[in-house]
């Protein structure tokens, strides 16, 4: 069920933060906030927590988010977390999008903190953290602090293949290289383990004392997002 208590704005800082247990269902996007003029050219309307894991489509969990991350790095993650959950691990997360300025302004990062809790009953906390921009400007920034005076004290062995290429065409390539990789989601696969499981007080401290049941994992097969 989709709780609003579990998503707020800092008044003081304008942060979007979703803390609490996940839980699979259908996502819907009724009734999402309309873009305001925080939204940059490439932006989306973005979940802090995704709609298919009780995220709410109003302000307290929508951000404006590069669609590169939106479809990127962050979906990845949601379905990491999916996964975890169809093989029965419970998942409490605490996502934050970070504003640092005042409330409605756009985000410069999304942080994930999850605390999983597999079926064995052992723990593992996995963390992200993801610039809200694009891999094209992103690939620029690195071309930039590359071509400061003084910024490597020793020959960069990527330095040759960077500098052959333009911004486009090296974030085209890293691109290209991400997916050739394992996904993020991987990291939620459950760990060759050994060893007494965690205790129940240990996992219950997933919930950081919330006092909801993190150990139960129910709900329906859910579409993406």
């Amino acid at each position: 069920m989709r709780d609003p208590e579990y998503s707020n704005i800092d008044p003081e800082n304008g942060n979007i933060t979703y803390s609490g247990p996940l839980e699979m269902m259908k996502g819907n996007h009724d009734n999402m906030p309309a873009r305001s003029d925080a939204y940059l050219p490439g932006d989306e309307r973005g979940h802090v927590n995704a709609s298919s894991l009780g995220g709410t489509n109003d302000p307290s969990n929508v951000a404006a988010q590069n669609r590169d991350l939106n479809h990127g790095a962050y979906l990845s993650v949601e379905n990491g977390e999916r996964a975890a959950l169809k093989n029965g691990a419970a998942v409490y997360s605490e996502k934050t999008a970070i504003v640092d300025s005042r409330p409605g302004d756009r985000p410069n990062t999304f942080m994930v903190n999850d605390c999983v809790t597999y079926a064995d009953g052992h723990t593992e906390h996995i963390y992200h953290s993801f610039t809200n921009e694009s891999y094209a400007l992103q690939s620029e920034w690195n071309d930039a602090s590359v071509a400061l005076p003084g910024t490597f004290d020793a020959p960069d062995p990527g330095d040759g293949l960077r500098a052959s290429m333009s911004s486009a065409e090296y974030a085209e390539m890293m691109e290209a290289t991400d997916a050739g990789l394992p996904e993020i989601s991987a990291n939620y696969a459950p760990a060759d383990f050994s060893g007494a499981a965690f205790s129940d007080s240990d996992s219950a401290s997933c919930c950081m004392d919330s006092g909801v049941d993190c150990s139960i994992n129910s709900g329906v097969d859910a579409d993406p997002r």
